[in-house]
């Protein structure tokens, strides 16, 4: 109808569409209520020559006297976990020096006191298969020695660092401590009792030391180790009197004074002996633009101590054996990728040793000398490739006409070192 008016046109604005809300932040992970076990470990593959190989075997063994040869010289695994108050280490080893080889090397059981977390335990007490506090070389990681081997005076006496016992020790300020009560038998040594004891009485080792710097530049070591103990001398069974042929004439048949009697003896029983030694040893380490310097020593005297190179048995011997042995060395880092050394290594295994020539008793020389030259690069941390040459002084051969004279056991290796 007239005066109508026309339809509202329609003017409600389009509706915006609301945010989406942001997503939820993630809830930082909860720390670990205990700590994780830290996994390390390093392997050495090398390859060995020795002037002195043959193509043969030991006499009466199986045993190959070929020495120039790859090898795994240790593949060790370490795994450690620690708490407030406690810990536990547990190192595996495995190695082809004598065929595959695989097995425990080191368990230590600690329980110990560190008022500051950063700093290492005040007293510590150990149980376990441990390294024995003695000196320089034996405390030290494998992995972390540039040079091949221990010095020949310390793999003698110590024919490996671990041994089995209980061990007390810790550090204030620069002053460090340690006693090991042990069964005196290490792993690797020559008698057949390798981490046994077949006697009751137990090593005592121990340590004091300290370590500072002096100056800026200058880092200063040292110590003073004593160990003391007793050997064990094994009897003889009882025996049965026995008749034994020998073919003198080689026709198969017995003949005249063929037959020979042998007296049956009574049984031997064992004996113990007193072994000690005392040992002292020193580090510098000067710090340069070219990289560290750092030179030690370490000298050992000892009694009846000997299980790896001239094993002592003064029951058999009749007499004490004495020992002395020392190394010097010294290594320059090349900037912080080489590295270059150079080692003195002098063993007396008998210092009362005598010889019998031309129906005479003369003073005998029984003395290893090895000079050892080592070169190396190194990627901090990962891994390091070294070359080092032997060069070995000693009287274990005779000339044509029996006397003593130098053998020549010269060697060189080549290792590649890698860390976990």
């Amino acid at each position: 109808p007239a005066g109508t008016p026309p339809a509202a046109a329609s003017t409600a604005a389009p509706t915006t569409p609301a945010p989406a809300p942001p997503p939820p932040v993630a809830a930082p992970p909860a720390p670990p209520a205990e700590p994780l076990v830290e996994i390390g470990g390093y392997a050495q593959v090398e390859y060995q020559s020795h002037a002195d190989s043959e193509e043969q075997l030991a006499q009466g063994s199986n045993t190959t006297l070929n020495q120039n040869r790859f090898l795994v010289r240790r593949a060790r695994l370490i795994a450690k976990r620690a708490w407030e108050y406690t810990s536990l280490e547990l190192e595996l080893d495995g190695n082809t020096v004598s065929g595959p080889s695989f097995g425990l090397y080191r368990a230590e059981a600690s329980a110990y006191y560190r008022p500051d977390k950063t700093k290492a335990p005040w007293v510590q007490l150990t149980l376990g298969m441990f390294r024995m506090p003695f000196g320089f070389e034996l405390p030290q990681s494998s992995g972390a020695r540039w040079f091949m081997e221990r010095s020949q005076v310390s793999r003698a006496l110590f024919p490996s660092e671990i041994d089995l016992g209980g061990r007390l020790s810790g550090e204030a300020g620069p002053f460090r401590y340690a006693a090991a009560l042990t069964n005196g038998e290490p792993l690797g040594e020559k008698s057949g009792f390798a981490l046994q004891d077949p006697n009751k009485n137990k090593d005592l080792t121990v340590s004091v030391g300290a370590k500072g710097d002096p100056l800026e530049f200058l880092t200063v070591g040292g110590g003073v180790s004593a160990n003391t103990g007793r050997g064990f001398h094994p009897g003889t069974s009882a025996t049965k009197p026995t008749m034994v042929w020998s073919d003198r004439d080689d026709n198969g048949a017995i003949g005249p004074n063929e037959i020979e009697p042998i007296a049956g003896r009574a049984a031997v029983k064992s004996e113990t002996f007193e072994r000690w030694a005392v040992g002292g040893d020193i580090q510098l380490e000067f710090r340069t633009p070219l990289g560290a310097t750092t030179l030690y020593g370490e000298m050992v005297v000892a009694k009846n101590l000997d299980r790896g190179f001239f094993p002592a048995d003064p029951v058999s011997n009749g007499a004490d054996l004495r020992e002395f042995g020392y190394f010097i060395g010294i290594l320059q880092e090349v900037t912080k990728y080489g590295m270059v050394g150079f080692r003195i290594d002098y063993y007396d295994p008998n210092a009362d040793s005598t010889d019998r020539r031309a129906g005479k008793t003369l003073p005998a020389e029984n003395t290893v000398t090895t000079y050892s030259p080592l070169v190396g690069v190194t990627l901090p941390k990962r891994a390091r490739l070294c070359f080092q040459y032997d060069i070995i002084k000693d009287y274990l051969a005779r000339d044509l006409y029996g006397v003593p004279t130098n053998l020549e056991n010269n060697a060189w290796t080549l290792r590649l070192q890698v860390n976990l």
